[in-house]
C-alpha cells in the first residue's frame, strides 16, 4: 500500500546520469553518505530506469552522445509517471542561454562543472526536502485514510494524464475492477471494525499482488476497488485478476455467510481502446459490466469483457 510515513533525505534515491564514468563516480562520492545513488551512462537508460523505479531526484548531464540532457528531461516531464521527478542539470556552461535552456526543458536547477561539493550537496538537499513535502501533501490529498489505496480524487485528477501517456506512446492500458463478495453480510455478522480490518488486509495483499511500481490501486466505493495497469494488455490484466482472486482466497479470512466460508473477491477486466477518445469512463464501464457477469457466474472469479455484455 501507499504510505504516509514521514520520509527523510536519507531515505531518498538519486539517479546520476553522465556518459563519463569519472563524472558519475565523483558525483556519487559527494552524495553517497547522504542518499542512495544509482548511476547510468545514457539518457535512454535514465528514462527507462526512472519510469520503472521513480527516483526522488535526477542529476542530469547536458552533453551526451545518444540524446542530450535537455531532450531527456522533456521526455520525462511529459510522462505522467516521471513528470514530478525534479531534474538538476550538471553543465559545463553557466551562461544565461544555457540556464534558460535548462529551465525550458523542465529542470528545477543546474550545477556548474567542475562541481563545487558544498554547492552540490546543498542544492540536492534543498530540492529533496521540497520533493518530500510535496509528496506528503499529495498523499494526504489522494490517499484513502482507511486502506492506504488511492481515492476517487486521485482517479479524477490523474487518470486523464495516464490515458494521454498511453495514447501518445501507443502503450496498452488495462483495468481490473473488483469488489469483496458478500461484504454487507460480513459487516452485519462481524461488525464494522472487522469490516475495516478486512478492507485494509485486502488492499495490502492486492498491492503486493500487483508487483510493479507502475500499477495503481484506487478505492472507488465502499468495498469496490480499481486496479489501473499501464503497459498491460487484456491477457496480462486477466492474469493479474486471477492471481489477485487466488491470493485473497488463500488468506483464509473467515466469512461464514460466504459459500466458501472465507472472504473472496470477484473481478471484471477490460482495456482502454483508442475509440474511447480519452474517456476513462468507457474502459471502467466495460470492466463494471464484466464484474457484473463475474457475480452472475457465482462470484470468486474473473471475467474478461466482450461485446456480448453490452
Amino acid at each position: 500500500m501507499q504510505s504516509t510515513r514521514t520520509r527523510s533525505v536519507e531515505d531518498c534515491h538519486v539517479l546520476i546520469v553522465d556518459d563519463q564514468i569519472s563524472s558519475r563516480l565523483i558525483l556519487e562520492s559527494l552524495l553517497d553518505d547522504m542518499v542512495t545513488c544509482t548511476l547510468v551512462s545514457t539518457a535512454h537508460e535514465a528514462i527507462e530506469w526512472s519510469r520503472a523505479n521513480k527516483p526522488d531526484l535526477i542529476l542530469m548531464d547536458v552533453v551526451m552522445p545518444d540524446m542530450d540532457g535537455h531532450h531527456a528531461c522533456k521526455i520525462l516531464s511529459e510522462n505522467v509517471e516521471t513528470a514530478n521527478i525534479p531534474v538538476i542539470f550538471v553543465t559545463a556552461s553557466a551562461t544565461d542561454i544555457e540556464q534558460e535552456k535548462c529551465r525550458e526543458a523542465g529542470g528545477v536547477d543546474f550545477v556548474e562543472k567542475p562541481v563545487n561539493p558544498t554547492t552540490l550537496r546543498n542544492r540536492v538537499k534543498s530540492h529533496l526536502n521540497h520533493k518530500l513535502k510535496t509528496d506528503l501533501l499529495e498523499k494526504l490529498i489522494y490517499l484513502d485514510r482507511l486502506t492506504g489505496a488511492y481515492n476517487r480524487h486521485y482517479l479524477e485528477e490523474v487518470i486523464p494524464s495516464v490515458i494521454r501517456d498511453a495514447e501518445r506512446n501507443q502503450r496498452d492500458l488495462s483495468f481490473v475492477l473488483f469488489d469483496i463478495d458478500h461484504f454487507k453480510q460480513f459487516n452485519d455478522l462481524y461488525g464494522h471494525l472487522e469490516g475495516d480490518s478486512c478492507l485494509w488486509t485486502i488492499c495490502k495483499e492486492t498491492m503486493q499482488s500487483l508487483l510493479r511500481p507502475l500499477d495503481v490501486l484506487v478505492r472507488v466505493g465502499g468495498e469496490e476497488f480499481l486496479a489501473i495497469l499501464p503497459e498491460t494488455d487484456e491477457k496480462g490484466a486477466f492474469s493479474v485478476a486471477n492471481r489477485l482472486i487466488a491470493t485473497i482466497e488463500s488468506l483464509g479470512l473467515k466469512h461464514e455467510h460466504s459459500p466458501t466460508n472465507v472472504v473472496t473477491v470477484s473481478a471484471g477486466v477490460s482495456s482502454y481502446q483508442q475509440a474511447d477518445d480519452g474517456m476513462s469512463e468507457h474502459g471502467i464501464l466495460r470492466a463494471d459490466k464484466a464484474l457484473y457477469e463475474a457475480k452472475a457466474r457465482g462470484r470468486n472469479n474473473a471475467v474478461l469483457y466482450n461485446a456480448n455484455m453490452e
